[in-house]
């Protein structure tokens, strides 16, 4: 069955940074005794994501809008990028971007590639500077339930479904697809995923959709 709907993670699969939370904090200065802290925290299971997000986004507070977002576009494309999403239109595939990133960084990337539709989290702002405040659209390991709802929402199968990650928060993603793509993939999703890609660029993912029966 053909691919019609691909699922696309962006941090460390549709840019070359892994974390556009992390890359903020350390360009701030934040990263070190403060976000690492956080993270630890959260992956040890003391605060749950939202705290951990919300602790992230209380390190940024009063920061101006435009120096974020000028921050944020220093964040490089992945080799390949605009050719796979190039090619998936002239196949007439449905795109969604599917991540825990910021969304300042998603939203130009949806924009700039022409990608149908994106989900991800918001810095919010009031004035021209951050509140502190946070909305989370997309929650670590809860990407699976939104693909999910996705397919039921725009009558899409299973089979018809790609997605294409590289970081164990891509699990659920990767199990609610009939085919999952690992872009240079952290090495607890390898059973899990049915290509792997670990050189090259993104471009790759397009004969593996093509052949897909």
């Amino acid at each position: 069955m053909s691919i019609k709907i691909v699922f696309l993670d962006c941090d460390g699969t549709l840019t070359t940074i892994k974390s556009s939370w992390e890359y903020l904090h350390r360009r701030l200065g934040l990263w070190d005794n403060n976000a690492d802290l956080y993270q630890r925290l959260f992956r040890n299971g003391v605060i749950d994501y939202y705290e951990f997000c919300k602790r992230d986004a209380l390190l940024w507070r009063d920061l101006s809008l435009e120096q974020i977002i000028k921050i944020i576009e220093e964040i490089p494309l992945q080799k390949g990028a605009e050719a796979m999403i190039r090619a998936f239109k002239e196949m007439n595939i449905f795109t969604v971007i599917v991540s825990t990133g910021l969304s300042f960084l998603v939203d130009r990337i949806k924009e700039g590639l022409g990608i149908d539709m994106a989900l991800s989290n918001e810095l919010l702002a009031e004035n021209g500077s951050l509140t502190g405040d946070i909305k989370i659209n997309v929650e670590f390991n809860k990407k699976g339930e939104i693909v999910e709802s996705l397919l039921a929402t725009h009558e899409f199968k299973k089979e018809e479904a790609c997605a294409i990650g590289d970081g164990e928060g891509d699990t659920g993603m990767f199990r609610a697809v009939g085919l999952s793509i690992g872009f240079h993939p952290h090495p607890n999703v390898l059973p899990i995923i049915h290509h792997t890609i670990n050189k090259g660029s993104l471009k790759a993912t397009i004969n593996i959709i093509k052949g897909h029966p």
